[in-house]
């Protein structure tokens, strides 16, 4: 198995387990650093998305139940963003 591939499924292991344990604010810079080093790294929104089901989506919590997730998107969205600006 190439390094490459190895360190991305490491790196997918340290997210998932920082998002069931609750420690968002460690699993989105991972994720940010990841994002910018593999291309479509899609599993940072699917993060997000446990995220939010596992600690938000109840009822009356409104926008906030999605934060997981609209972080996850804007991150990836920048990341995508910079690497396009600054790789020129």
């Amino acid at each position: 198995m190439p390094f490459k591939s190895l360190m991305r499924i490491i790196l997918d292991i340290i997210i998932f387990f920082c998002v069931i344990f609750g420690l968002w604010f460690v699993a989105v810079p991972i994720a940010i650093i990841a994002a910018w080093y593999y291309s479509f790294y899609l599993e940072f929104i699917l993060a997000g998305i446990i995220y939010d089901s596992l600690f938000g989506m109840v009822k009356g919590m409104g926008l906030w139940g999605y934060s997981g997730t609209i972080v996850a998107v804007i991150g990836l969205l920048l990341v995508i963003g910079l690497k396009k600006v600054l790789r020129r």
